[in-house]
């Protein structure tokens, strides 16, 4: 029994040693490693769907994660006598696949729509669509489901951040005195139209890029097409699609999740250790 214990030792510490720096040393480590790795992104992405809870127009994300291709393992170098009592090698026999971790494939948008939320306020704007609204930025044109926005000191509508909303003529909005939005964005004041919203929607939202302050931009090749019904409501806003007790929740199990992989990179530091403590060992 105890020779059999120290063969297993010895046999193991071989391919260790033989292999240092390789997938053989420390393969058990280098897959719960990925899988730390893997759940501190998910923490990233519930983290920041948690901080933007009560951003107006905020799209939750979900981070869907994908297993490295699989290895597959064969047994080599075995031999057996024959009958004519002479050794041969045995013929590479397949064992089967066997996993070597997992990472993030995308990360996803959920893009349905929030709750739609009265405020009275005149320059709180939501869409009953799938539409954006246009603003500029000083990097260029944005576009953003946040109709949380203010009239500045020169009369001109923006977002939260001071950035200009446009019109269909791609130009500032100035408003004096009181005015109302119908649902497909004319501005008017005193029964006049004075400008039309800038409402756009995309093919596939989930190639817009996402920036800070609650911002989209497309890609290169990806056109913004323009809206003709986006069905504004004025005075009402659209709350974050994110549920707080869901994230919460997801939350938890990333951190479960992480400590069982730490743990596991424990448990194979210790296993490593004992295999070459115990090859020292023999005399």
């Amino acid at each position: 029994m105890y020779f059999s214990l120290i063969l297993c030792f010895l046999i193991y510490a071989y391919f260790a040693l033989s292999n240092f720096g390789g997938v053989n040393l420390i393969k058990g480590l280098y897959t719960a490693g990925a899988g730390m790795m893997l759940q501190m992104a998910r923490q990233d992405v519930v983290a920041n769907n948690l901080a933007n809870v009560n951003t107006g127009g905020y799209k939750k994300q979900t981070a869907v994660a994908q297993a490295f291709p699989n290895m597959l393992m064969s047994r080599l170098g075995e031999i057996e006598k024959n009958i004519e009592g002479e050794y041969q090698p045995v013929p590479i026999k397949l064992i089967g696949g066997v996993g070597t971790g997992a990472a993030i494939d995308k990360i996803y948008s959920d893009f349905s729509m929030g709750n739609i939320r009265k405020t009275d306020n005149a320059t709180d704007l939501a869409l009953n669509s799938d539409g954006y609204f246009a603003v500029l930025t000083p990097q260029g044109e944005r576009y953003t489901r946040n109709g949380q926005f203010k009239i500045n000191n020169e009369g001109i509508l923006t977002t939260n951040q001071g950035y200009p909303v446009l019109d269909t003529s791609d130009q500032r909005i100035t408003l004096e005195g009181e005015f109302s939005i119908d649902e497909i964005g004319n501005i008017s004041i005193a029964g006049e139209t004075i400008a039309q919203l800038k409402m756009v929607s995309f093919e596939n939202p989930q190639y817009l890029v996402r920036e800070g302050d609650n911002l989209l931009a497309t890609q290169e090749g990806e056109t913004a097409i323009n809206l003709e019904r986006p069905g504004i409501l004025q005075g009402y806003i659209e709350d974050s699609n994110v549920n707080a007790v869901k994230e919460m929740v997801e939350l938890i199990n990333v951190v479960r999740a992480y400590e069982s992989m730490q743990k596991v990179v424990q448990a194979e530091d210790e296993t490593t250790q004992v295999a070459i403590d115990q090859v020292g060992s023999v005399s």
